[in-house]
Order: structure tokens, then C-alpha cells, then sequence
């Protein structure tokens, strides 16, 4: 009987550390997560099913009942909403970051001359799609900050937004956004900055452009994780927050919120 036992418990423990983790998350962590999966996976066994994309819409399939493990938002409260309606355990912060701006690098543009360049009414700006991508609230956030400077600026500045990036009917990449501004068919791409430095280090044909310190807006990562879930669910999400984990989000252009203070 206890021979049993014990052979049913290293059996049960095979099978949780052999379990198959699937993660809805941000498309903004793609290529952080991707480096993360591997790493986890060599020390704890766990394989990973991801799924990327625009955090409003993976929330709207999750409400609606799509099976997941783990949840990473561009926004806090996408995956506070998970928690309030009892789809997954308590939310939190586990990472920030900022938004910036790419352009043509020959383009005469710094972090001053920012805000007149965007309301010039020959400037074509690409951002992403309001409600269904964070990107989009932020951008449409940071508009706003800019009206409080410039009186009818974000009807100026949301009109002429050309919203190509995450949204249900949007299909353009980064590639194509970037072909765009080389065609000069958009100027000004309103991007996370963590996307945008990959951008810069990627090509030296685009550049980044820091926002004013008045109108910095602060994208704040939620992270939650399924009542369904196995542990090794749980596992992941602590790893997110260890110091390892926040500081390979760093390495990728995040901004940590748990490193532990230097000497």
C-alpha cells in the first residue's frame, strides 16, 4: 500500500511539473516572454502554450469563457476585471513602461520639438486602437495631457490618428508600419518604449523620441493567474516577480518594480 502511495505521488508530481502552461499576454512582451519561457522551462519543466496579442481583446475572450492559466496586461485593470468577476485569483503590478515615439532618424524631431511636430496639420501619426490595445489608451491619454496644454489638440490629435495596430479589423505589423514611415506615408509612430528601442537597435534608419516630462504617461503591466489553473501557474507568476524575472524585463526595455535595492 505505501509502495502505492509513494508511486502515485511521484507520478502526480511528474505530471505537475510536465504541465503544459497556457499564457495570454500583452503582444508588447513577446519577445521578454519568449526569453522567459525558455528559462523556466529549463529549470522547472514546464512547457508553454502562449497566445499574444491586444490585452482588451484577450480579456473579452476570457470573460467569455477561453480556457487560460496565466494572464499579462498591458493594463492593470484588464486583469483586475478577471479578478472582480472571479475568472482568476488576486491581480498585481509586475512591470511598467513608457511610451515613446519612433520616426525616420534623418528626421529633424527631438523630445522639445515634439508636441509642435504632432499638431503640424501635414504630420500623419500611427498609433494603435483605443479599448482594444493599451497602447491606444495610453496614446489617447497622453492626447488629453497635450489639450490641457493646447486647447482642441486631442480632436486634432485623435482625428488624424491612423489607428494600425492592435485592433479587431487591423492588420499592419511593425515591419509594415516601418516600410510605412520609410515610404514616407506616416511620419510619427506612437509606440511603447520598450518596442521602440528594439526598433532603434534593430535599424539605424528609425530613432526614439522621449515624451515631455508633461505628458509622460505610465503604463502599468497587471498580472493575474486562472482558479483553473495547475501550480506550476502559480510558479511562473513568482518568477515573474523574483529578481531574475524583473530584471530580464529590464533587459528587454521594462521597468522594474521589484529589483531589490543596489548596495
Amino acid at each position: 500500500m505505501r509502495t502505492l502511495l509513494l508511486a502515485l505521488m511521484i507520478a502526480l508530481s511528474s505530471s505537475a511539473q510536465a504541465a503544459e502552461l497556457k499564457v495570454m499576454a500583452a503582444g508588447s512582451l513577446k519577445e521578454a516572454f519568449t526569453a522567459m519561457f525558455a528559462d523556466f522551462s529549463k529549470q522547472y519543466g514546464h512547457t508553454f502554450a502562449p497566445v499574444f496579442g491586444p490585452s482588451g481583446g484577450l480579456r473579452e475572450r476570457l470573460q467569455k469563457g477561453e480556457a487560460f492559466d496565466v494572464f499579462a496586461s498591458a493594463a492593470l485593470p484588464h486583469a483586475q476585471v478577471l479578478t472582480d468577476t472571479g475568472i482568476s485569483g488576486p491581480s498585481m503590478l509586475f512591470t511598467k513602461n513608457a511610451m515613446c515615439v519612433v520616426a525616420a532618424a534623418d528626421r529633424a524631431l527631438d523630445t522639445g520639438s515634439l508636441v509642435e511636430t504632432m499638431l503640424k496639420p501635414d504630420i500623419k501619426i500611427a498609433t494603435s486602437t483605443p479599448v482594444s490595445d493599451p497602447s491606444g489608451d495610453y496614446t489617447w491619454e497622453m492626447f488629453h495631457k497635450v489639450d490641457a496644454m493646447h486647447a482642441g489638440a486631442f480632436e486634432t490629435l485623435s482625428k488624424k490618428a491612423h489607428q494600425l495596430l492592435g485592433g479587431p479589423t487591423t492588420t499592419m505589423t511593425i515591419k509594415e508600419l516601418l516600410a510605412a514611415i520609410d515610404q514616407h506615408q506616416i511620419d510619427l509612430l506612437v509606440y511603447y518604449c520598450s518596442g521602440a528601442q528594439q526598433i532603434v537597435r534593430d535599424s539605424a534608419k528609425y530613432k526614439s523620441i522621449s515624451l515631455p516630462p508633461e505628458l509622460v504617461v505610465g503604463p502599468e503591466y497587471g498580472l493575474t493567474v486562472s482558479r483553473q489553473a495547475p501550480a506550476g501557474a502559480a510558479d511562473f507568476a513568482m518568477y515573474l516577480m523574483s529578481p531574475q524575472g524583473q530584471a530580464t524585463l529590464k533587459s528587454f526595455g521594462f521597468i522594474p518594480v521589484t529589483l531589490p535595492a543596489g548596495p
